[in-house]
């Protein structure tokens, strides 16, 4: 049978009964008491803010760094491919302004030798000289540039892979330059038509063919088969004086004409050359 504690049970038995009871709600309020230093709510000093600030901003600064020479190494490699291709098309321009200039020259030669002949009496003068200065004084021959390299730095804008803007600056002289000498060729061709149709009433043309191939003709003049064919008595279509002194004023303008393409093909060639120079400079390429 269950009894009563007795009246004489201490009191100090009961009071450590109550004491050690453990009360749930009053260990979890002890426990949010004692937080812990990085808890999420701690608040952080001023000096850690700058620090992950300073961290961050170096990050991006950095990264932009890093993007920014790659950029820079992308575009000196396209600047450098775009620079091969420019002088393969200057150096091929260069031949072709050298060529062309010799054969301007005897077309010259050709022109002054013909006018002088006519100012005589074309009857006394063997008509294979006649025939021969015509035929190469007649011939036209005009400048092409290989300039696809340069439309397209131009039409693409990859022209800003140059950074140096004397070297953009030599190679537009050129381009400008190349231009001029358009812009004449086109002014004289219309002349050159007028003329040709003046010669067909004057010359017989099937004389003009045994001369051979145009290029042999002007490039690779042969002394004994140009003597040759001058020694023949070949014969003009008409003496009209009228028609002889207008072929023959065409004669000396032409020559002026083409000293004149000349001056502008040399002046060409040294804008192509210094062109070309920077290039291999800037570059460092051995073309």
């Amino acid at each position: 049978m269950y009894q009563l504690p007795s009246e004489n049970t201490p009191d100090e038995f009961i009071y450590k009964t109550d004491t050690e009871t453990i009360n749930p709600n009053q260990e979890t309020s002890n426990m949010e008491v004692h937080k812990h230093p990085h808890h999420v709510t701690h608040k952080k000093k001023w000096g850690e803010y700058l620090l992950e600030f300073f961290m961050l901003f170096l990050a991006v600064f950095l990264g932009f760094i890093a993007e920014n020479i790659r950029e820079n190494a992308i575009e000196h490699e396209r600047a450098k491919e775009y620079a091969n291709l420019l002088i393969e098309d200057l150096s091929t321009d260069t031949t072709q302004l050298n060529t062309a200039a010799h054969v301007m020259n005897l077309i010259i030669i050709a022109g002054d030798s013909l006018g002088n002949l006519l100012s005589k009496n074309a009857k006394l003068t063997k008509g294979g000289k006649l025939y021969f200065y015509e035929y190469l004084s007649s011939r036209s021959w005009n400048f092409i540039s290989h300039d696809a390299t340069i439309q397209q730095l131009k039409s693409s804008g990859a022209l800003r892979y140059f950074h140096d803007t004397s070297l953009i600056r030599k190679i537009m002289n050129y381009e400008e330059s190349v231009q001029i000498i358009y812009l004449v060729q086109n002014r004289f061709e219309p002349p050159k038509i007028e003329n040709w149709n003046l010669v067909q009433k004057v010359f017989d043309q099937s004389y003009f063919y045994s001369t051979g191939d145009t290029t042999e003709f002007n490039l690779r003049l042969n002394e004994e088969k140009v003597t040759r064919y001058m020694n023949n008595n070949y014969t003009l279509l008409t003496y009209d004086q009228g028609l002889i002194q207008q072929i023959r004023n065409w004669a000396y303008s032409s020559s002026t004409n083409y000293k004149v393409e000349i001056k502008l093909l040399n002046d060409a060639k040294r804008q192509s050359i210094s062109a070309m120079d920077a290039l291999k400079k800037e570059y460092h390429l051995n073309n």
